[in-house]
């Protein structure tokens, strides 16, 4: 039964993940839901006592799968591993391009869980790139900031390139890459300068 219960909220989650790649928050209607799953509002109801409540469960479960799509094999060089997981960032905010535009211009409003989500996903970015990245501790204080900063760079690039389509997905994980090694060059010597 709980086994049962489960999947059919999973089922459920996944209907929203489709549903919220092709419309936003404020264009998918309970009924729509319902229709899509193939069950009464009622049952809806019954996993999810409201549309915030199933949006929200929706977004951590896509967070979720970004963050496994995203993840590079440790056995490649720092760099590589960077850019490989960046290919694959682009190739997921293609496929979700109308759900990734909306969540990040606030398309449910200003909205504190959805924000930690986000967020979350943000921090376990800086993280894993701190970690191939960094050797001592002072250095990470300016480069955890000068990343964070990196990472709203990848997501408005990444808003104008599913807007324009005017690059390639290749040419965009290239900017970035480029983007990245000034972030991390500029902390480099700025820590060498201190350092002096």
């Amino acid at each position: 039964m709980g086994r049962e219960r489960v999947s059919r909220r999973q089922r459920l989650i996944e209907v929203g993940v489709s549903l919220f790649c092709d419309q936003s928050y404020e264009e998918v209607a309970i009924d729509d839901i319902a229709n899509a799953a193939d069950i009464s509002k009622g049952l809806l109801y019954y996993y999810f006592p409201t549309k915030h409540d199933f949006y929200v469960a929706v977004v951590q479960y896509a967070a979720t799968q970004l963050l496994a799509a995203t993840e590079a094999n440790s056995a490649l060089e720092p760099m590589e591993r960077l850019r490989s997981s960046l290919d694959a960032y682009f190739v997921y905010v293609e496929r979700h391009a109308k759900a990734y535009i909306s969540l990040l211009r606030g398309g449910v409003g200003v909205d504190d869980q959805v924000a930690a989500i986000i967020d979350m996903v943000r921090q376990t970015y800086v993280q894993n790139i701190l970690q191939s990245f960094v050797q001592d501790a002072r250095s990470s204080e300016v480069f955890a900031i000068a990343v964070r900063g990196w990472i709203g760079f990848v997501e408005a690039t990444s808003i104008a390139w599913l807007e324009q389509r005017s690059i390639s997905r290749q040419e965009l994980c290239e900017l970035a890459v480029a983007a990245f090694a000034l972030v991390s060059q500029h902390s480099q010597d700025q820590q060498a300068f201190h350092a002096v």
